[in-house]
């Protein structure tokens, strides 16, 4: 068995079932993104999704995954109880143990399509690292058992990802969503708290892309 496999299945026992829901369309076109004609999507189990109507992600059975982006993460100044700074700003060691972490997940979610980096029928999924901040705890915080609702010794980690037509460059779809991890679990660089985030958001993009 992959090692990565059990990661997906305790990410769907941590509260992701909104994944089984029915995604519904809204009516009018997003006006954060009118050049692309992107509409909003609920239910999708994501925090926010916009997508084009002619989008036709199922279609897709080749895709072009670039690496993680966490170039540019905001991260306030503002510090978690129980840490210091440095258990979890966006040293080297992290940024590249959250992008092995987010393509093996990525590989395991995906690993009945194709990759190529052109060409016609390339559906292309870009992944950014947005925001890392002090959080409140839920019932699917990562890392330890359910803290308590006044604890500030958990982050909260968001994302964004940007599906595109590859030969074109065309925008699809803006994805935008973020876990909770305990502080503790976001301090280790080799965390299993990493992969099972990125294997619930890449489990749950495999749904969505695959129409499922």
């Amino acid at each position: 068995m992959d090692r990565l496999t059990p990661v997906v299945l305790l990410a769907c026992l941590l509260g992701f079932a909104s994944a089984c829901s029915t995604p519904t369309m809204n009516g009018q076109a997003s006006a954060e993104f009118a050049p692309a004609e992107l509409y909003p999507v609920t239910g999708t189990g994501f925090a926010q999704a916009f997508v084009a109507r002619d989008a036709q992600l199922a279609s897709y059975r080749t895709l072009d995954i670039t690496p993680l982006d966490v170039s540019d993460v905001d991260i306030p100044q503002t510090l978690v109880m129980g840490t210091t700074k440095g258990d979890w700003l966006m040293t080297p060691e992290r940024q590249r143990a959250m992008q092995k972490d987010w393509a093996a997940a990525m590989d395991q979610a995906f690993a009945g399509y194709g990759r190529a980096a052109q060409g016609t029928g390339v559906l292309r999924i870009a992944a950014k690292v947005t925001r890392i901040a002090p959080g409140r705890p839920n019932a699917a915080t990562i890392g330890g058992e359910m803290l308590s609702a006044g604890s500030r010794d958990v982050v909260e980690v968001f994302v964004e990802f940007r599906l595109y037509q590859q030969d074109s460059g065309a925008l699809l779809a803006v994805i935008r969503d973020s876990r909770t991890m305990t502080s503790v679990a976001m301090s280790r660089t080799a965390s299993i708290g990493y992969e099972i985030m990125f294997g619930s958001w890449a489990a749950l993009l495999h749904t969505r892309v695959a129409g499922k």
